[in-house]
């Protein structure tokens, strides 16, 4: 079950369990390879003994956090240095450790599962753990952690409605909900503590959100009527995500100021952003016309270029550190087993 919230939970998907249909989905597309204008270099990797390896985020420094499943298929979280070198993740009494974001000091924030029961850990950068739940949480998912060790993320509760927590660097945690929302759910926070994410309205609408650090809220549609799923903000206030359509969406970029642009490669028939710098390039994948996945970089001026690898028929790129590096995972065929890869700029 963790791994097919793990492999979803990363913005293609609306809900926990709706990602699991989607992402299936995602997996029966080809991978066309489509060239930077000058040739990344893109370096595969996996954690020794690693049967199925998913990269989920990178620091400024270039270490690498995510997940691998063994040949038990045991779930372990993992850290890769940049000189290449693997530290696994397993949290205190766990049965699956997933490692979900990490900051540029190497602190990371992630969930474990334990007695059944989904559990929210900061590891520290000397390898000790922290483990936490937000008052009434049935199931506890951190999303993002920031420069001062700030954590947003998601829970449920006892009716299984999931609310927005914020865990502060003392351990103190607080809940929230934007107005009218159903469910709730924060994908990123920045060093400033701003959080973005989105909420489902009473009709299940989705709506892009920014929490500010008194609390208060600023909602969004990129346009009446659409869904609206932002992914990630950046130290400036940038926003990116996807709007439209859940089966189709497309890209946007939120300005600080509330101005919003949208963007597609064409032709395609999906854009679908995970991550944006403090630069402002964003990254992501797209699917085109015949199904064929490919993963992008979409830089602050508009330029937009897509890459993959030799071989590779399904990729997806989920983070960008400052320096323009990237990480995610690819597969050479739906039938095979996932690698993490770096790219390069």
């Amino acid at each position: 079950m963790i791994a097919n919230r793990s492999a979803l939970a990363l913005r293609f998907l609306v809900t926990t369990r709706k990602q699991v249909a989607i992402l299936c989905l995602a997996q029966c597309m080809l991978l066309s390879l489509c060239a930077l204008a000058q040739e990344p270099e893109i370096l595969s990797f996996d954690p020794p003994g690693s049967r199925q390896t998913v990269p989920l985020s990178i620091n400024a420094a270039g270490s690498v956090t995510g997940y691998y499943s063994d040949g038990s298929g045991i779930q372990h979280g993992f850290l890769r240095a940049p000189d290449g070198s693997f530290t696994v993740i397993d949290a205190p009494g766990a049965t699956a450790t997933n490692g979900w974001s990490i900051n540029n000091d190497g602190w990371i924030a992630g969930y474990f599962v334990a007695s059944n029961m989904f559990h929210g850990f900061l590891r520290a950068p000397d390898g000790s753990f922290i483990t936490f739940d937000p008052p009434g949480s049935t199931e506890t998912l951190p999303q993002s952690i920031n420069s001062a060790g700030m954590i947003t993320g998601y829970y449920a509760d006892a009716n299984g409605t999931f609310h927005g927590f914020l865990r502060d660097r003392d351990g103190t945690v607080i809940s929230f909900d934007p107005s009218g929302s159903s469910s709730t759910r924060p994908s990123s926070i920045n060093s400033a503590g701003e959080i973005t994410g989105y909420y489902a309205d009473s009709a299940q609408l989705y709506h892009g959100f920014v929490r500010a650090p008194d609390g208060t809220f600023t909602t969004f549609l990129v346009q009446p009527g659409q869904n609206t799923q932002p992914a990630s903000i950046n130290s400036a206030g940038e926003v990116t995500g996807q709007y439209g359509q859940l089966n189709s969406p497309l890209g946007f970029l939120r300005e600080p100021d509330g101005t919003i642009a949208t963007f597609v490669q064409n032709p395609s028939i999906a854009v679908v952003p995970a991550s944006i710098n403090d630069a402002g390039d964003i990254t992501g994948f797209v699917v085109d016309l015949r199904g064929n996945s490919r993963g992008f970089v979409r830089s602050r001026d508009g330029a937009f270029a897509t890459f993959g690898r030799p071989g590779v028929t399904f990729i997806l790129p989920f983070s960008i550190n400052d320096s323009g590096e990237i990480t995610g995972y690819y597969q050479a065929s739906v039938y095979t087993t996932s690698h993490g890869f770096l790219l390069s700029p």
